[in-house]
Order: structure tokens, then sequence, then C-alpha cells
């Protein structure tokens, strides 16, 4: 059997970022990148509240908002999956992991009220700053 892709996965709690959203950005990464496939099943989402010893409702929100966004689908009685990838959400399905890190980044500083134009000016500080260190 091969190793779950979870297994290393754990919350941060001094982050600042929701619970639900750490959840929700590790799996999409993990679908993004390849380490779970198209038709692979997912953990439950009692399994995983689990596993990460958090709520049942937080591992829920989580799931809810990737089957909203087309990342998985959850078949009653049989449990969730990695989606099918569609036409027209192939371009998110494949991006590489460097493209759903910053994905991740965009929807973290949305989630905090920034608009593009703070997003780039933050992105561009970070750089300059880069360059002195």
């Amino acid at each position: 059997m091969a190793p779950n892709p979870l297994n290393e996965f754990e919350i941060d709690q001094n982050s600042g970022i929701p619970t639900w959203i750490q959840v929700k950005n590790r799996l999409s990464y993990l679908i993004g990148s390849g380490a779970y496939h198209e038709g692979d099943q997912l953990p439950t989402v009692r399994a995983l509240a689990i596993d990460l010893d958090i709520s049942y409702n937080t591992v829920n929100r989580a799931y809810q908002d990737l089957e909203r966004e087309g990342y998985i689908s959850t078949r009653r009685g049989r449990g969730t999956f990695v989606a099918q990838r569609r036409e027209c959400g192939a371009d998110r399905m494949t991006s590489s992991p460097i493209e759903l890190v910053i994905d991740d980044m965009i929807r973290a500083c949305v989630n905090e009220g920034l608009d593009d134009d703070d997003i780039i000016a933050m992105v561009g500080a970070r750089l300059d700053h880069r360059k002195y260190l």
C-alpha cells in the first residue's frame, strides 16, 4: 500500500491562517502536485479530523470547499475521491507546486482583505528585502 501523503501534514496553530484553509490548501496542493491522483480515495472527514486532532466540522468545511472548486467528489456511502479532471478546470488541476503555493498565498491575502495592488506591493517589498539578506 502506498504511503498516505497526509502523514507528514501538521496544522500550524501559530500561522494565523484558519485551520480549515490550511487543510484545504494542503489537499489542493497534494492533488495539484500529483501526490493524489484522479480517483484516489481521500480519508473520511472523521478519520482526517481524528488524525489532525481537529474538529469534524473544520475538515468538513475544507472538503465542501474543495468539492465546490472541483478538486474532489463525494459519493454517498462510498467516500470522497479526487475528482475527474474536467476540461474547464484543467488549468487549475495541472498547476505546478510553485503555482499552488502562490495561489495559496494570494488566497490568504484576499482572506485578510488585501486587493491585487496591495498583494503586488507586498511581494515587491519582500523581493527587495531578500536582496539584503
